[in-house]
């Protein structure tokens, strides 16, 4: 989608690691994920990377990288952060959000299922993770309990 056709509603979802384990089903609910040992592969790796990028939280915003100042982040967008910013759960900018939009979600950033759909879109596009997670791991240092670098 183009990303001008992102929006920024912080809404009121539940924070924690439960919820974002509900989230994590959605995403993969929306992504087709049937395979039960896929899903417990994503499910186990998306509960880490969103506690290193947000704590699970859904309304977590990082204005301080790169991602947050020129050339990457030029102006603010309705919810008064930059449009380079790094936003929700999984910490998704706009523009990977909007390149990687799972069809059938908000092209609401701040939506959790949304944001992890998107990210898990990005991590096998981008990153060519097998889309039965079956290397997330080995691709992707984010996703390893106590490993915290970006990817």
């Amino acid at each position: 989608m183009p990303v001008d056709q992102v929006t920024y509603d912080k809404g009121s979802w539940p924070s924690g690691q439960d919820a974002t384990r509900n989230y994590i089903n959605q995403a993969l609910d929306q992504r087709g994920v049937t395979d039960p040992a896929a899903r417990q592969r994503w499910m186990d790796a998306y509960l880490t990377l969103t506690e290193h990028e947000s704590s699970y939280n859904p309304m977590s915003v990082n204005d301080w990288d790169v991602n947050a100042k020129p050339p990457n982040s030029t102006y603010n967008v309705s919810d008064g952060y930059g449009n380079g910013c790094s936003r929700g759960l999984a910490q998704c900018v706009p523009g990977t959000f909007a390149q990687y939009h799972q069809p059938g979600t908000s092209n609401n950033i701040y939506d959790p299922a949304a944001n992890i759909a998107a990210s898990m879109n990005y991590l096998v596009g981008e990153y060519g993770v097998n889309p039965d997670g079956s290397d997330i791991r080995a691709k992707i240092p984010q996703t390893n309990p106590g490993t915290h670098q970006g990817y």
